[in-house]
């Protein structure tokens, strides 16, 4: 007999080793001491460890919990080919209706546009020919969009180095992610929002641009001289009549003339729309053309003027300011936008960028030791780079990042190789959130925040208390019953529950699974049915002594009587927690792995490993009574 228990005697010193080798590293990094942490983050080991640890979800370690929710109507929009003023007002309309939530976007679109009489083949004739056939596909692009959201997130995400996040659909167009542990929270909501529209435009030349701007402020003279200086009339739209609106000088630069007083402008405003209303707001700064940081607001306003609209449409050009202000010299403390008239399409997009790494500018370069993003393209951008390059040598090229332009350098040779380099970044996270963004795609339309908790440490801290008590309380009692009630049966029981909750957490740490707050829970329902199988045993082996059988002949009649029932009930429970796994989102998910792995691992306990316990007991030595 003892000879044919030595394979199950290998089968559990497995096992266990296992086990133990796979809890070590989670049990050696709880008690780590926060300067040992960092001293292994310092040396790189630190990410070997936590790699096989049992990783803690948002409700006990903390992070942030974020609904993102994708700019459906902003998405129609671009969707379009050709757009006019009365396209964008029924988008606009549409979308305006669609905040209320019992209203959908598509379907207050669909309706403005039979109210209206557009024809939208005119806009969308990539789509179809019919209203029915547009609308489809319109929709099937925003279902597509909002896929492909969800992946360049996660890719971002995933490349950003939480750990295990949680990035699932909510409704039609929403976005759940769930970031736990980390630490730059705004540093991971501009990852996030971030579109990274990566486009390159060519800078037209000074001469170009002082010619538009000189036709800019005639245009803007003149329709000056037609109403008073501090007036500007409003075009009436195609689709509906509006009321004559002025906007007064004041009202460009903020909402009360308190904004523009003497005191806050060097320059009297009615001056400057009298003689030069565009050019005025403009200084020169070195190498470019500027614009300070409190006339923005004005300069905005007057290129939403249907007269500079239509001047740079002629003129096929769009101006774009900076990324970031910035001071003319040193001991300046006005702040500055660089202002850069660019063609008005681009010459390649982010869509060519094969591989974007960061990393520090090497020696004998202009970047030196600065932080860099190296750029390689597709051949098709290769081959498009190259001819762009070679054909404008001399002139600038504009690097525009989500309409900002990020840098505008000169060409000085052709750049046959496909290969360029994004520099002026203030640090190098900005470099390597901006590699990360262009590696894993652009949005395919912008996402909104619209609902943000940070849930903190001390809150998680608590988390992991409450249910570490709720589990040992549980846990203790159902000891205690078995002891009590099954005497030294109950102690083989009790072993293996303890073995059952000990190879849980073994198999969480080597899928890398999440412990979560429902996941604890899943333990705690654990520990009570993994010891039902027991139950059932010993219940079994009692009818069978009653019946005057020897103690070996009714532990094997009790085993094999209960199997079949425990299989049954095992079973069940199995395929309910498969569903919530596949079907449940986050928290869900968790609780029915932890379920799931309890369910498979109690019966092996109860099944294989009691029964070897019970097994070496009676063949040790003849006994005439067991206690049970």
């Amino acid at each position: 007999m003892q000879n044919n228990l030595t394979p199950r005697y290998i089968i559990i010193a497995v096992i266990l080793g296992w086990a133990i080798w796979s809890l070590w590293p989670t049990y050696q990094y709880q008690s780590m001491s926060e300067e040992r942490k960092e001293e292994l983050r310092v040396s790189g080991e630190l990410e070997q460890v936590e790699s096989r640890i049992i990783r803690q979800g948002l409700d006990l370690k903390g992070g942030m919990y974020i609904v993102l929710e994708a700019d459906i109507p902003k998405l129609v929009e671009n969707l379009a080919p050709i757009k006019d003023e009365r396209l964008e007002a029924i988008i606009a309309d549409a979308k305006e209706q669609s905040n209320d939530p019992s209203k959908d976007f598509f379907t207050v679109f669909e309706e403005n546009v039979k109210e209206d009489g557009i024809k939208l083949s005119r806009y969308y004739h990539e789509y179809g020919a019919s209203l029915e056939d547009i609308m489809t596909a319109l929709k099937d692009e925003a279902d597509d969009a909002i896929n492909r959201v969800l992946e360049i997130l996660q890719n971002r995400v995933d490349q950003f180095g939480v750990s295990e996040p949680t990035i699932q659909k909510q409704g039609k167009h929403r976005i759940v992610v769930e970031l736990a542990g980390i630490q730059d929270s705004e540093r991971a909501r501009a990852l996030l929002q971030s579109t990274a529209l990566l486009e390159f435009y060519l800078v037209k030349n000074v001469a170009v641009t002082n010619e538009i701007i000189a036709q800019l402020d005639n245009a803007l003279r003149s329709d000056n001289d037609q109403s008073t200086p501090k007036e500007k009339k409003t075009t009436e739209k195609e689709d509906k009549n509006t009321e004559d609106q002025s906007t007064t000088v004041s009202e460009l630069f903020g909402e009360t003339e308190s904004n523009v007083s003497d005191s806050d402008n060097d320059t009297n405003l009615d001056d400057i729309f009298a003689e030069a209303p565009f050019s005025g707001l403009l200084t020169s700064i070195p190498g470019d053309m500027g614009i300070e940081e409190k006339n923005i607001y004005a300069f905005k306003k007057l290129l939403e003027e249907p007269e500079v609209q239509s001047k740079l449409n002629n003129a096929d050009g769009q101006f774009l300011l900076s990324q970031e202000a910035e001071t003319a010299s040193a001991n300046e403390a006005v702040k500055f936008y660089r202002l850069y008239y660019l063609e008005k399409r681009p010459e390649l997009t982010g869509g060519i960028v094969e591989e974007a790494q960061a990393n520090l500018g090497s020696l004998g370069g202009g970047s030196a030791g600065q932080p860099v993003v190296s750029l390689t393209m597709n051949s098709e951008g290769s081959r498009t780079w190259s001819r762009v390059t070679g054909a404008n040598v001399g002139e600038r090229i504009a690097i525009v990042l989500d309409q900002k332009v990020h840098m505008a350098p000169s060409i000085r040779e052709k750049i046959p190789g496909g290969r360029t380099q994004i520099e002026g970044f203030a640090n190098i996270n900005e470099a390597k959130d901006l590699a990360i963004i262009l590696r894993a795609g652009a949005l395919p339309a912008p996402v909104n925040i619209i609902e943000e908790r940070i849930v903190g440490p001390s809150l998680g801290a608590d988390s992991i208390t409450q249910g570490t008590q709720a589990v040992l309380i549980g846990l203790v009692t159902v000891l205690v019953f078995m002891l009590v009630y099954y005497r030294l049966a109950g102690t083989v029981a009790d072993f293996a529950l303890i073995w059952n909750i000990l190879l849980v957490l073994a198999v969480l740490a080597s899928l890398q699974a999440t412990l979560t707050l429902p996941g604890i829970a899943g333990l705690i329902l654990t520990v009570g049915m993994s010891i039902d199988a027991n139950v059932i045993i010993f219940e079994r082996i009692r009818e069978e002594l009653r019946k005057g059988k020897t103690p070996k002949a009714a532990i094997d009649a009790g085993y094999d009587r209960a199997l079949t029932t425990i299989i049954d009930a095992n079973v069940t429970t199995l395929i309910a927690s498969l569903v919530l796994y596949q079907f449940g989102t986050g928290p869900i998910k968790g609780f029915a792995t932890v379920l799931f792995w309890g369910i498979l691992i109690s019966m092996f306990t109860a099944v294989f490993i009691t029964r070897t316990i019970f097994s070496a007991y009676v063949s040790r030595k003849t006994i005439t009574s067991l206690s049970i």
